[in-house]
């Protein structure tokens, strides 16, 4: 493989790739290229496929949530219009939007430039009429690096530093109730972690929710870890776990908690499509999605937070979550100051999507890799401290948002 790229840089012979679903991964890639800003994916594909860029900009096949078209890459169907039916297998599911059929809704709607948001409406309500109020919306920061920045850890062993926990009640009322953040140098602070999410979300028997796997994945890390610790509350601290959440197969263990924690994701998918997500499910694209498609959120985000029925322990009174651009509302997490001068926070989640390591959080990962050094200044080391402080609540703010939206919808 050495002699393979030798040969073709000695002789400035280009490597030629197949056009295939890894080209969704091409690193070579501007959206608009230019004489200035050039595209060596546009190049590959106008040489392969004998298209103006303008048409290599269409949406692709591979670009359909979990890659149904393999098959039809294979066949030569670059371009989502250029599917059918028959090119995926269509399996409905009771009671939810099955895969295919989420699929599918991706496809027709994408050939009919079709950008209304589709919901199952019965099963949607039945769902949310099975929460438990009030309800606990929990968000975790943590960190996995290869060289740990305590003594006695594994590589990539994971740290949970920060959560944040909002409480909607049932009369619509929303709390700011709790966060936690350690940034010490040096020191561990997974079981002070869970210790502060025990008393948290011990002041109520409400239902909880996370957003996709990773919170339940760390608390199943925290399990391990205190079993093998001799923390004087280590079982008090393993059957509250047991509560919250459900093993993930690392554990010799079984479990199911009574409170175990609701995938808010998993609600998203289940019941709800949106055009303008592009098939993403993240936190990040369905809170932009649904702030377009409700008159209700828009209302309500655009007053100042001293109008709301709604605390925060970050942000002033005068704060405003919402601000619109042409009538289209601008995302609340662009309205944040940067953590890291110079690095806007999506900058900074785009470098950390590259990674195979992390998936969500990347600023705030950054960030509190950065506090463990002893050189950064105590001014600076506070407002990186502030800045995680608001980004987290606002994680906890947006899936309240994505309730309420819901909410909305069904009433």
């Amino acid at each position: 493989m050495v002699n393979y790229f030798r040969e073709h840089y000695q002789t400035d012979t280009k490597i030629f790739i197949e056009i295939g679903s890894h080209c969704r991964e091409c690193e070579f890639k501007v959206d608009n290229p230019s004489a200035e800003e050039k595209s060596g994916f546009h190049e590959c594909w106008t040489s392969q496929l004998q298209l103006p860029v303008s048409e290599i900009n269409q949406p692709k096949a591979y670009d359909v949530w979990y890659n149904p078209a393999r098959s039809a890459l294979e066949k030569g169907k670059f371009f989502m219009h250029e599917l059918s039916e028959n090119d995926l297998n269509i399996r409905p599911e009771a009671g939810k939007i099955s895969r295919s059929e989420r699929q599918w809704l991706q496809i027709e709607k994408t050939k009919n430039n079709n950008q209304s948001p589709h919901f199952d409406l019965d099963n949607l309500r039945e769902e949310l009429e099975s929460w438990q109020f009030p309800l606990n919306f929990i968000d975790f920061e943590t960190t996995a690096v290869a060289i740990p920045f305590m003594a006695g850890m594994h590589p990539y062993e994971q740290l949970a530093f920060q959560f944040s926990h909002h409480i909607v009640f049932e009369d619509g009322r929303v709390e700011h109730y709790n966060e936690y953040l350690n940034t010490e140098i040096g020191v561990f602070p997974n079981f002070d972690f869970i210790r502060a999410l025990k008393d948290s979300l011990t002041i109520n028997e409400g239902s909880i929710f996370r957003y996709h796997n990773h919170e339940n994945t760390i608390v199943n890390v925290i399990y391990d870890q205190l079993r093998n610790s001799e923390e004087s509350d280590k079982q008090e601290l393993l059957d509250f776990i047991e509560t919250i959440s459900h093993n993930t197969g690392r554990n010799t263990k079984t479990w199911c908690g009574e409170r175990d924690m609701i995938d808010l994701q998993k609600t998203v998918v289940n019941y709800y499509y949106d055009p303008i997500t592009n098939g993403s499910n993240s936190i990040k694209a369905i809170l932009p999605a649904v702030l377009q498609s409700s008159d209700y959120l828009q209302e309500k985000f655009q007053q100042q937070l001293a109008s709301l029925n709604l605390t925060s322990k970050n942000f002033e009174a005068s704060h405003v979550f919402l601000k619109m651009e042409n009538g289209i509302p601008i995302s609340p997490y662009k309205a944040l100051p940067p953590i890291f001068e110079g690095w806007d926070n999506e900058k900074l989640e785009q470098v950390a999507d590259s990674l195979s390591e992390i998936k969500d959080g990347g600023a705030a990962l950054f960030a509190y890799g950065k506090l463990q050094f002893p050189e950064v200044k105590q001014e600076e080391r506070e407002a990186i401290r502030n800045g995680l402080l608001r980004y987290c609540e606002l994680d906890t703010l947006a899936m309240v948002m994505i309730y309420e939206y819901f909410r909305e919808v069904c009433k």
